[in-house]
């Protein structure tokens, strides 16, 4: 038990793991004919956000932005699954609801990583309202000060 902990303690493997187990959940479910597009289309914004996740090891907004859509993809997959449920479709329902049971822990585990990260969820920290960031002026470059230091040598006269 405690190499699980120390394997899913580890950040690389813990992303990996999350997006290989919804990349094929969402695969089989997606063999069916149900969800008209809406299925496919968040799920494949998720799988393109854990792509980042793992290229960007660092990011805190790529961590957040897969957290977030995999909360949201909560209410998303009961939504389908509600609407779109049919028995003709047997194969991938069952898969839609094994990926819809596994979120919640895929959630945890994606909190951690962003939490590792350096990430917080409180308001200030999602939404930075209060600080100004301020941007350089690449139209109006600033000219630099003038310094009571002796100038360098003179080019001109070495030739």
């Amino acid at each position: 038990m405690a190499d699980i902990n120390e394997l899913l303690g580890s950040p690389f493997v813990r992303v990996k793991l999350v997006a290989f187990v919804h990349f094929f959940f969402i695969t089989n479910a997606m063999f069916g004919t149900w969800g008209h597009g809406a299925y496919e289309f968040y799920n494949f914004l998720f799988i393109i956000a854990m792509f980042w996740t793992m290229h960007c090891k660092e990011s805190i907004e790529a961590a957040q932005v897969s957290l977030v859509i995999n909360v949201s993809s909560i209410l998303f997959d009961l939504i389908c699954i509600i609407v779109y449920f049919n028995w003709m479709n047997g194969w991938a329902m069952v898969f839609s609801i094994i990926n819809l049971i596994l979120r919640p822990v895929t959630v945890v585990l994606l909190y951690r990583e962003f939490n590792s990260r350096g990430g917080s969820l409180q308001t200030g920290a999602v939404f930075p309202t209060t600080q100004q960031r301020t941007y350089q002026d690449i139209d109006r470059p600033t000219q630099p000060t003038p310094t009571n230091s002796q100038p360098g040598p003179n080019v001109a006269s070495i030739f």
